[in-house]
Formats: C-alpha cells, sequence, structure tokens
C-alpha cells in the first residue's frame, strides 16, 4: 500500500470514527447535477430520475435560502447564481438534487446547492456540506441531512459593516 492509500484509509477511518463518536450514523445517497447524469450513472431508471427531480424543483421553492437583496445572495452563493422570484425574494439556483434511500424513515428527495464557499461540494437547504460524490454519484451522508428540509418563511438579511447576520419575517 503507498502513501496515499494509507493516508486515504486513514482519513476514512477517521471519518467514520468521528461520525460514530457523535451518534450519527450515515446512509448512502445519490446525487446528480442533473436528470442526465441521473440516468447515465445507471443506478436508478429514467423515469425514477425524473420523478424525483420534480419532486426536488418542487421543494426548491419552499425550502432554499430566501434573501430580500439580490447582493446578499451573490454572497452567499456567488455572482449570477441567484434568481428573483415572483414575489421580490432572491434563491440561489438550484444545482443539483439528492436522493435518499425510501426504505428509510424521514427520508426525501431534496434539491442542492453550491455556496460561494464551497463551490466544489454540495450543500443542503440546511447549509449542510455533502461530502465526496463518486462518478456515479454515490456518497455517504449523516442520517441528519437527508431528512425533509423545513419550509423557509424567514428572509436572511445582513445589516451594514461589522453587523451580524440575522433572519426576520414570519
Amino acid at each position: 500500500m503507498n502513501n496515499t492509500c494509507k493516508l486515504r484509509a486513514t482519513l476514512l477511518g477517521a471519518t467514520a470514527f468521528i461520525l460514530a463518536a457523535c451518534g450519527e450514523t450515515t446512509e448512502e445517497a445519490l446525487t446528480y447535477d442533473s436528470v442526465e447524469s441521473c440516468i447515465n450513472a445507471g443506478v436508478k431508471d429514467a423515469n425514477t430520475c425524473r420523478v424525483e427531480f420534480q419532486k426536488a424543483q418542487e421543494l426548491h421553492n419552499q425550502v432554499a435560502p430566501r434573501y430580500a437583496r439580490q447582493n446578499e445572495c451573490y454572497s452567499d452563493f456567488g455572482y449570477n447564481r441567484c434568481q428573483r422570484t415572483s414575489s421580490g425574494f432572491w434563491l440561489p439556483f438550484m444545482v443539483g438534487y439528492m436522493i435518499a434511500p425510501r426504505f428509510s424513515s424521514g427520508v426525501y428527495t431534496q434539491p442542492l446547492y453550491r455556496t460561494s464557499s464551497y463551490p466544489n461540494r454540495y450543500t443542503t437547504a440546511s447549509s449542510s456540506r455533502i461530502g465526496a460524490v463518486a462518478r456515479d454519484g454515490r456518497t455517504q451522508v449523516a442520517k441528519s441531512q437527508v431528512k425533509r428540509p423545513p419550509v423557509r418563511t424567514r428572509t436572511v438579511a445582513r445589516g451594514g459593516f461589522g453587523a451580524r447576520a440575522y433572519s426576520s419575517g414570519g
């Protein structure tokens, strides 16, 4: 075993140990950036890929972070990575979706995003980062990451220089 393999094995073992120590179990989930990538991976059939993508799109409008101003959304998700809704809020673009196993209780398909802080990793609507994804879309995620995200009823707002972020609305 070369040094790179030893390092990978050590890191994977450490990750599993940390999750186990925290009492967090993991589940396999599938993540894709499009219906086509889901179909091409060959893990799910084409109809399932389409149906689950549609579910994630519908959920996106309910659970995506909402911003009162364009620049606030751009700050978190990057320039031109947000859209204005008909109600005037700014939402990040949905850039992927996660299909979690249906045999677990409380597990849902959900939209995924890429933040400007972690542009090469997916994040959920509740800002949980998704780890490394294999070519076929498989990834291991904490069980808490695959539950249905809460519906957003608040808008993310920020003050001026030196102010703290807060949520308001209802």
